[in-house]
């Protein structure tokens, strides 16, 4: 409810009252204050004006008897601010005592304040948002000297309570005001802030020359809350302004982001966007609570709006850079990491809108997450085809130049290695699957020609598998040994009956391979390319556990993989 509509319907109350204790006394009914007053000529037109000021009348005692005009010029108001038509040119004057003085009178005085109480405040500056702090300071100090210098006056007419509430109404007003032409959320803050902590404090209102008059405790609590709402609701649409402005920068600056060259680059977009969206509720924080949950449902709703539109164009980035020759991998790297960023910074707990929001933001970036590994992996599930079909297929080919295309193809900077590690497990897997695959549909003595006549298959193959797990092991220390599903292979190669070869076989199958069909397939074919006829195939297959634990996979291992054909020529 706006602070203007609190002050009309109060005032309301307030002169329809019929228990309201006589300010003045006047039996001239001819003298009348003007109550309109222009804005521009120093009057009130504003949200908050005077004829509709909550103003507690009864409040001030009937002492003494004082004419409109000695009030006046107390007040350092303009003489034409009191009519003077009598007709009998008799003086007009005031009286605080009985009989019980009119509506009109008590009106006269109210407004004489509070044109008072207007005239001394100081205009706002031309450049407001630069000197916002200024001018609430000359706000306190203009009415720290009016109320040090009017006090002792009214006191003894007993109007000092009259004019303590005229000026907490007149601050209101100014206050509000303000709040239209205030261009940022960092001066909304500074003014909500100084209107709790500073106008409200023991350094103003509980000076030692105001302690008999207790202002704290006379502040309208309506007065107060109503200028509260008026101005969360103008700092609510400035921080979405600004939290929108801020995300779609950052979204902008990661669109002409062509490289990702240093560990700035690739924190920045998570870091710009965290700091983005928790600034503006820890400021709140200082204030209060309250406001705090109201300004962070604003930023989340911005976040779950700014995290949508990046999926959707990373999408579309990330598909473009796998079709290149040589992609940059780095970049999935860095999705990745904001994606997780994000999702551990702004963890959904509890319930309530703002935690609707985070899931709804964290459901989106596990979408992100699940389409990234999915797109990096098939990328170097392509790359490592494309290189162990010419080393299963060409003479003279070396092992080496496939482990420098794997290490080219995943980043090495030391700023990425937590995702490193963890896409690396799951490549590990890809390439010792796709190497078998190439291996047993390749002939034996096609292998011999390609490799080495006095080679030796199984040995070549754990060779290449020490090579191999040294390498990944020197970009992902922590992955598991995938190598070993290799070095099983040799063991199966050297076996020389169905009986021993079983015991290899189900190592393989019990560590390394499921239940799963691709993984009988996978065995079958290897069985038949060692040499085994169909009889001792399906005898060493029968001869598997069937009851072990499947080992559970994220994604089938055999995406964008050819199946099983067996041996080729």
């Amino acid at each position: 409810m706006s602070v203007k509509v609190n002050m009309i319907r109060r005032l309301s109350k307030i002169l329809r009252s019929d228990s309201l204790k006589p300010l003045i006394e006047n039996n001239n009914n001819n003298n009348i204050l003007h109550d309109g007053y222009d804005m521009e000529g120093n009057g009130y037109n504003g949200p908050m004006a005077p004829g509709i000021f909550s103003l507690e009348e009864e409040k001030c005692p009937q002492p003494q008897v004082i004419s409109l005009q000695d009030l006046a010029e107390i007040l350092q108001v303009a003489p034409d601010a009191v009519s003077c038509s009598s007709s009998d040119n008799e003086e007009q004057v005031c009286l605080i005592v009985p009989p019980e003085p009119t509506q009109k009178n008590r009106k006269q005085v109210v407004h004489l304040m509070q044109i008072s109480a207007m005239q001394h405040f100081p205009k706002p500056p031309a450049d407001l948002n630069q000197n916002l702090m200024e001018h609430l300071e000359e706000m306190h100090k203009a009415m720290f000297n009016e109320l040090v210098r009017l006090g002792p006056l009214l006191d003894s007419l007993g109007l000092t309570e009259c004019l303590i509430e005229c000026y907490h109404c007149q601050m209101f007003t100014h206050l509000d005001n303000l709040l239209p032409n205030i261009s940022s959320a960092q001066n909304f803050f500074l003014l909500m802030d100084w209107v709790q902590k500073v106008y409200q404090s023991q350094e103003l209102l509980g000076h030692p020359d105001f302690q008999d008059l207790d202002l704290i405790k006379k502040v309208d609590p309506q007065l107060l809350t109503a200028w509260q709402a008026n101005a969360t609701k103008h700092l609510l649409e400035k921080v979405q302004e600004e939290v929108r402005k801020s995300l779609e920068n950052i979204l902008q600056n990661e669109r002409t982001q062509e490289r990702c060259d240093t560990e700035e680059d690739y924190v920045g977009l998570y870091v710009d966007t965290i700091q983005c969206v928790a600034a503006m509720p820890n400021y709140a924080l200082k204030i209060s609570s309250q406001l705090s949950d109201q300004v962070q449902e604003v930023c989340f709703q911005q976040l779950l709006i700014f995290v949508k539109r990046y999926s959707t164009e990373q999408t579309n980035s990330l598909e473009r850079k796998a079709k290149m020759d040589k992609p940059q991998t780095i970049h999935f790297f860095k999705t990745l990491k904001t994606c997780k960023e994000l999702k551990q910074h702004f963890e959904p707990e509890g319930e309530g809108i703002r935690t609707s929001l985070l899931k709804g933001t964290a459901e989106t970036l596990e979408v992100m997450e699940t389409f990234t590994v999915k797109l990096l992996m098939d990328t170097a599930a392509k790359m490592t085809e494309k290189h162990l079909k010419a080393y299963f297929k060409t003479h003279n080919k070396q092992f080496s130049v496939f482990l420098d295309a794997l290490k080219s193809f995943f980043p090495e900077p030391t700023y990425c290695q937590d995702v490193r590690e963890t896409v690396m497990g799951e490549a590990y897997e890809i390439i010792v699957r796709i190497y078998i695959k190439r291996l047993i549909k390749t002939r034996k003595r096609n292998l011999k020609k390609h490799w080495s006549p006095d080679a030796d298959v199984g040995d070549t193959v754990a060779k290449d598998a020490q090579l191999l797990h040294d390498t990944i092991l020197a970009l992902a220390p922590e992955v598991r040994n995938w190598n070993h599903l290799l070095l099983n292979i040799k063991e199966v190669l050297d076996c020389t009956n169905t009986e021993t070869i079983k015991i290899p076989v189900a190592i393989m199958q019990q560590k390394w391979l499921t239940n799963s069909r691709e993984d009988l397939l996978l065995l079958r074919t290897l069985l038949q390319w060692k040499g085994l006829s169909r009889r001792d195939v399906k005898k060493v297959l029968a001869a598997l556990p069937s009851d072990h634990q499947t080992r559970a996979r994220s994604r089938p291992w055999y995406c964008c993989l050819n199946c099983y054909c067996g041996p080729q020529l």
